[in-house]
């Protein structure tokens, strides 16, 4: 299926691609142990639950024009820190020297109850070799007795992909912070915002070529420390963000974990950020949250759209549909048609939609409303189950990416 130049691969029977490719960038469905016929491939086996995704998104490449060498950055979500050994072994079996970027969550669950392991992949078809900023191997990642390879930025034509930065040093010597106080979060955060800057810099971007960021805490009461570190280090740069509380991280000290989305200046022009707002004027569920911090609800860099994540709360700082997850679902579709269209975009447009849902029973209503609103579409897709969001009475929250056709900016 190809829409102005976007073109979407393997269409599968919920309504999303397998794989959608723009330019050098390919967007990937999160694949796991999950068959074609409905089948859980390797029950209660990690190992062969990782290669049965890893297979699914071998296909997904292909289909596209590329490989597993082509992964960029993965984003592993498992529901036991236990199965890690395995999930990771596996997975470095199959991308051996390839050295991705990585980022490594516990999550309250996956899409069905007997999958171990979910694999978020991106991924670029570069026209020149990617470069890879501060490679590195382990014998045995952080003693946890599995080898790994991967590299801090991967840098193509047209975006950086980062590591999920943590309060950890660079220089691998160990995690700051280790009282899990709320004052022990907020000095991770500063560590992995100042690790941020050098790698971006070490790559050739800075902090003004971040489009989005995913904040990953491990609890709530952490936001009031972590925001503030990002409000000091981005200043007016006004990314969007999505917040996210998981169960857990790689390591029992990581309290936090920051994700970026950084795309290259087109031709050197800045990034248009859409909808300008200081966090603490913005709703939270029904409540504002006092977090010092400039952000925007939309950014276009070049042809590419991309939202700050969407909820129950309306445009208006309304919040709708307490307490059921498909009118909160409504409502963040809404938001998403309004805000592609401040952007110049529009639905068809959208190439990948990331659901995160707080309790089993929201995921189908809300996966539901997303892909009929979506219906004819056809993004890659992803759902995951998570701890919390910003606020308890938010049950579900969308991320959405878009693409404008060619020619339109």
């Amino acid at each position: 299926m190809t829409t102005a130049g976007v073109k979407r691969f393997a269409l599968t029977s919920d309504n999303a691609s397998a794989a959608v490719r723009a330019g050098e960038r390919v967007f990937l469905s999160a694949c796991n142990a999950v068959e074609p016929d409905g089948t859980v491939r390797g029950l209660g086996d990690a190992a062969a639950q990782t290669h049965a995704a890893l297979d699914r998104l071998a296909e997904a490449l292909e289909a596209a024009g590329g490989s597993l060498r082509n992964i960029t950055k993965l984003t592993t979500c498992i529901v036991d820190r236990g199965f890690r050994t395995a999930v990771y072994a596996a997975i470095a079996e199959r991308l051996k020297g390839v050295h991705p970027v990585s980022t490594g969550l516990v999550v309250a669950g996956l899409p069905r109850p007997e999958l171990i392991v979910q694999i978020d992949a991106e991924a670029a078809i570069p026209r020149a070799p990617a470069r890879r900023i501060r490679p590195y191997t382990f014998e045995s990642w952080h003693g946890q007795g599995f080898a790994w390879q991967g590299s801090m930025v991967l840098a193509t034509g047209d975006e950086f992909f980062v590591r999920g930065q943590t309060g950890a040093r660079l220089d691998h010597s160990g995690t700051i912070g280790l009282g899990r106080t709320v004052e022990d979060a907020g000095a991770q955060a500063d560590l992995a915002l100042e690790n941020l800057t050098t790698l971006l810099e070490e790559a050739g971007s800075s902090l003004d070529e971040v489009c989005k960021l995913t904040v990953y805490i491990s609890d709530r009461a952490y936001r009031s420390a972590v925001y503030p570190m990002i409000g000091k280090h981005f200043r007016a740069v006004r990314p969007v963000s999505t917040g996210i509380i998981t169960n857990t991280f790689a390591r029992p000290e990581v309290l936090f974990e920051l994700d970026v989305q950084v795309l290259r200046k087109d031709g050197g022009h800045a990034h248009e950020r859409l909808r300008p707002y200081h966090s603490s004027a913005a709703r939270y569920g029904h409540l504002g949250q006092k977090l010092d911090c400039e952000f925007c609800m939309a950014v276009k860099a070049g042809r590419r759209v991309i939202l700050r994540g969407q909820t129950g709360v309306g445009l208006d700082e309304v919040m709708r549909g307490a307490g059921d997850p498909a009118v909160q679902a409504e409502q963040a579709i809404d938001n998403v048609a309004m805000l592609l269209a401040d952007a110049g975009a529009a639905m068809p447009d959208v190439v990948k939609a990331t659901v995160y849902v707080t309790d089993r029973a929201f995921l189908e209503p809300v996966n539901a409303v997303v892909l009929r609103r979506l219906a004819g579409i056809a993004p890659a897709f992803t759902a995951v189950i998570v701890k919390g969001l910003a606020s308890p009475e938010l049950l579900m929250e969308v991320d959405i990416t878009a693409i404008l056709p060619e020619g339109r900016r």
